[in-house]
């Protein structure tokens, strides 16, 4: 499986969102795993969706003058800061990287 499947892109998502949305590590785990037996248990999915966090859409650049502006934005309509975003797809690479090392076991 590549990273540019579905299916990975499906489970990096999902992985990244849980972290950034609080779940902790045992629970997105879970959700994951889950979703990825509903899906068949494909082989190469977690060893996939771990490269596939690395393509998922990022936010444009701001220019530095304008970063301030834009943070109370975000704050004002709720929207995470983008180092919460980055931290939860380091947070869902890592997660996925060791469940593909588990399912190779």
């Amino acid at each position: 499986m590549t990273p540019e499947d579905p299916v990975a892109q499906g489970l990096a998502t999902m992985a990244s969102a849980g972290f950034e949305f609080g779940s902790d590590a045992e629970q997105v785990a879970h959700d994951v795993r889950t979703m990825w037996q509903q899906l068949g248990a494909p082989t190469g999915a977690f060893a996939a969706a771990a490269d596939a966090i690395a393509r998922l859409p990022q936010r444009p650049e701001v220019p530095v003058a304008d970063q301030a502006r834009r943070r109370a934005f975000e704050r004002a309509v709720g929207i995470n800061p983008v180092e919460v975003e980055l931290t939860a797809a380091m947070s869902a690479r890592e997660l996925l990287e060791r469940m593909a090392r588990s399912v190779a076991c």
